[in-house]
């Protein structure tokens, strides 16, 4: 019996992980998930719990990896020179 997978990314997952992407890209260092929500536009208060349950599911499909200090960056993450 396969209780493993009705999850799914969805639009707000994948815009998350978008915005992961950009940011660490940006800073080339782990990104927490308040910076990853106001740069979503969500205020400060609730910025973190906005990308928390996401952030969570992205990490069991072993696209994002989970860092010391509550940081994130992309899986695979490869910073190309241009």
């Amino acid at each position: 019996m396969s209780h493993h997978n009705k999850k799914r990314i969805t639009e707000k997952d994948k815009e998350i992980y978008s915005a992961l992407y950009n940011l660490y890209k940006e800073s080339q260092s782990g990104v927490g998930p308040s910076q990853i929500g106001i740069s979503l536009g969500r205020e400060k208060y609730d910025a973190a719990s906005y990308c928390n349950l996401s952030l969570k599911k992205l990490i069991e499909f072993q696209l994002v990896k989970k860092l010391p200090e509550g940081k994130y960056k992309p899986s695979n993450m490869e910073i190309k020179e241009t």
